[in-house]
């Protein structure tokens, strides 16, 4: 895959920024697994012993990879390739919320509703005795998750990296190629559990895959919704409330992870959003 970016400044740079400004996806990449698997390999090493202390929980060496990691590292590179002005540009889209009420809708309401809606349908049971409650917590969840982490998680994937690559090669590409390193940056989770290697197999297949719809996703909902990273973090955000176990979606539908609806609601959403969004770039 190339990294070069037309987008960069016209000056000839030298050294380091020189080579950051030829190739700035590769820069960032460099820079990520260098740091960031570290972090993230933690909870893993933690489990298996390798570690002392006992197991840790992921979520804090999650967080700590993408605010101390990744953004910076996007940050950083956006601004050796393309100057500061740029770096205030890519911001300003994580703050973006004019877009159209019907994209509000997509990003708030789509996946959760048509996870439900399709697991009912499915013959499982929709779980009403404290609908107030679980629903105040699974917005809540929701707020917290976008402000922490899939704000700044999304500024980096879709509006550095899958950003670039689409202004290069296009739409579809720009998906299954971000969907790699978005997928390898989460690999040490996988380790988390079983090691075996058919089982660390299916479990990385299961990663790229789920990485290749969720970046088809996000990628759509960046295009309706003028550009704004904002609405690609809330639609993140929402994915993980009807995908994720102990989430809002989880909550509400009985018989399990709603693993299977969650994925099957975001194919139809994805599919809806590009039928809203064809010709546009």
């Amino acid at each position: 895959m190339s990294t070069t970016d037309a987008r960069r400044p016209a000056a000839t740079t030298t050294g380091l920024r020189g080579r950051v400004a030829r190739h700035p996806l590769t820069a960032f990449l460099v820079l990520v697994l260098a740091a960031g698997w570290p972090l993230m390999s933690v909870p893993a090493l933690t489990a298996h012993g390798a570690l002392p202390g006992g197991a840790l929980p992921q979520e804090p060496f999650a967080l700590a990879t993408t605010l101390l990691v990744m953004l910076p590292a996007a940050l950083w590179v956006t601004a050796v390739a393309d100057g500061r002005p740029a770096v205030g540009t890519l911001l300003r889209r994580a703050v973006r919320w004019r877009f159209g009420p019907g994209w509000w809708a997509t990003v708030l309401l789509a996946l959760p509703l048509l996870t439900l809606a399709l697991g009912v349908a499915a013959g499982r049971d929709l779980l009403t005795g404290d609908l107030l409650a679980t629903l105040a917590s699974g917005v809540l969840s929701v707020v917290v998750a976008v402000l922490l982490v899939h704000l700044w998680e999304e500024t980096v994937w879709a509006g550095f990296f899958q950003g670039r690559l689409e202004g290069r090669h296009g739409f579809l590409p720009a998906a299954v190629l971000t969907a790699v390193p978005f997928a390898l940056v989460h690999l040490p989770l996988v380790l988390i559990d079983d090691l075996a290697a058919g089982q660390v197999a299916l479990s990385v297949g299961a990663l790229l895959l789920l990485g290749v719809m969720v970046r088809l996703l996000v990628g759509a909902t960046v295009r309706g919704a003028a550009g704004s990273l904002l609405a690609a973090g809330l639609v993140h955000a929402t994915f993980n409330a009807s995908n994720n176990e102990g989430n809002l979606v989880d909550d509400l539908l009985g018989g399990g992870q709603p693993s299977l609806p969650a994925v099957a609601a975001a194919a139809l959403v994805t599919a809806g959003a590009l039928l809203a969004i064809r010709g546009r770039r």
